[in-house]
């Protein structure tokens, strides 16, 4: 059976399109290409974003994305279980002496179950702790310095000696509503956004915090452009649009709200897991995420006409 990797390449020689040309397209490294072609999964991101990658590259080459990116899942699931599978299957052209004495060669069989499982458990430990270490990488290399504090104390100049002088009149002060009044409003200004890069975490907002300081953590996967609106403890932080392959954090303490113009167009986790999709491409969708869980608000039904107040007679 072709590999996912051949099944491309395959496809990409056969239309004569050059790597870097679908690396440009797709805005995915062409080092990430390269594994995928060579079947490297070792190379690529953990999660569901190495499957995304799968089916946009399918997809762009004319190819069934849904269909290649389930076979790139069944290439990289468990690993471990097709080695112990490949372990206990016998190998012909080896013959092994007679035992006389049968009940040795039960306690033998009975001595290899143990080891498998033992070999089966440490494998299964090792793999968790690797996937702690390369998601905590990944974390801190998104979070942002911080900013050494400023001192703006400044010490006092003594004042010379000598003759008191006279306290200058105060100004008369206007009513507080006078002077908010004849104060201009404040120009408001949009929240800032980091540069992003693709298949990297970044930060919806400087202010949004480190991904792991708050309660309720949330990224956002970006398969298709998508129109969003934050909102962060009651608070809004940020409205535009996410760009494909951008992966975006906000972390908060209690809730986190979302608006999105295309629900179908991203994958939205959870403290680490994903969440079903909120509705389909194209649709208009809030989702409400807590650290219990999420929910999709209903959107409010329009005021109706009110009644026409009735007159007394005179």
């Amino acid at each position: 059976m072709t590999s996912v990797g051949d099944t491309l390449r395959q496809e990409r020689m056969r239309r004569n399109v050059d790597l870097q040309q679908v690396s440009e397209e797709l805005k995915i490294s062409s080092r990430m290409l390269e594994a995928i072609e060579a079947d490297e999964y070792g190379k690529l991101p953990g999660g569901v974003f190495a499957k995304s990658f799968v089916r946009q590259y399918a997809s762009l080459l004319g190819l069934d994305g849904d269909e290649i990116a389930a076979q790139f899942e069944r290439a990289v699931q468990s690993p471990e279980l097709a080695r112990l599978t490949e372990l206990r299957q016998p190998h012909a052209g080896i013959s092994l002496p007679r035992m006389d004495e049968p009940r040795f060669s039960a306690g033998r069989q009975r001595s290899v179950l143990p080891s498998l499982i033992a070999v089966v458990v440490v494998m299964l430990i090792c793999s968790g702790i690797y996937a702690w270490w390369q998601r905590n990488r990944q974390l801190a290399a998104a979070r942002p310095e911080p900013s050494p504090p400023s001192d703006t104390r400044r010490a006092a100049a003594p004042k010379p000696a000598g003759k008191a002088q006279p306290a200058a009149p105060q100004p008369q002060q206007q009513p507080a509503e006078t002077a908010a009044a004849a104060a201009p409003p404040a120009p408001q200004t949009p929240a800032p956004q980091t540069e992003s890069q693709p298949g990297v975490p970044q930060p919806l907002v400087p202010d949004a915090g480190a991904a792991g300081t708050g309660a309720v953590q949330v990224e956002l996967v970006v398969a298709e452009p998508v129109w969003v609106s934050v909102r962060r403890d009651g608070r809004s932080i940020y409205q535009g649009e996410l760009k494909p392959n951008e992966i975006r954090t906000v972390a908060a303490n209690t809730e986190v709200t979302l608006k999105l113009g295309n629900a179908g167009g991203l994958t939205i986790l959870l403290n680490g897991k994903p969440i079903p999709s909120p509705g389909p491409k194209g649709q208009v969708r809030t989702v409400q995420l807590t650290s219990g869980g999420f929910q999709i608000v209903a959107p409010a039904a329009p005021a109706g006409p009110r009644a026409p107040a009735l007159l007394d007679p005179l």
